[in-house]
């Protein structure tokens, strides 16, 4: 089994991330990552899942903030989904072939790859990574961002997800360890502000 945990980075300043945090109702670890940059680890319900998505939408509400939540699951695969105002602006998939399956009302199998894009029968997903756009996750970033290392990392396969994520993280010029932690590792660290 592999490393699966759910974290938000956020930009602005601490007192709108507290903010944020505070009106979302989770319980969350924050980190600085960098200057104005933040790591918002929510603690996962059941030690197994947390809910980042919401969480980053709140904290892209402050005045030229954007937050990204990550979802890194069981090492095969991470999702990215970028927040500007507090809408949706950009989603990113490492690997758009990993596939889950449910089934219908008439027991027909479905596969949904993590975006929620689903697969009819006999229709073949893209290799590769969806949403992998330098530009757009360079607001995330710190100068200087290494924009040529950030699409290599965002369109690289064959890493484990975390590692995929570390080295984006690494191309934006942030300090990679609070956003690859879970909730415990994070709250255990006491770098938390």
């Amino acid at each position: 089994m592999g490393s699966s945990y759910q974290t938000v980075l956020a930009t602005g300043n601490l007192v709108d991330v507290r903010a944020a945090v505070s009106v979302s109702q989770q319980v969350a670890v924050i980190i600085p990552v960098a200057e104005s940059r933040w790591a918002v680890v929510p603690l996962q319900e059941d030690g197994i899942y947390a809910e980042a998505e919401n969480l980053a939408e709140l904290l892209s509400l402050a005045q030229g903030s954007v937050a990204a939540s990550f979802d890194v699951f069981d090492s095969d695969v991470m999702v990215a989904k970028l927040f500007r105002d507090g809408r949706s602006c950009h989603e990113y998939l490492s690997d758009q072939a990993y596939l889950v399956e449910t089934w219908d009302d008439d027991d027909n199998e479905i596969l949904f790859d993590l975006l929620g894009r689903p697969y009819p029968p006999g229709v073949s997903p893209s290799s590769g990574a969806y949403g992998a756009d330098p530009a757009v996750f360079a607001a995330l970033g710190v100068v200087p961002i290494d924009e040529t290392e950030l699409g290599v990392a965002l369109s690289r396969s064959g890493l484990r997800a975390e590692e995929q994520h570390h080295a984006i993280l690494h191309a934006l010029n942030l300090n990679c360890g609070p956003l690859t932690m879970s909730f415990k590792e994070a709250e255990a660290s006491g770098l938390g502000v």
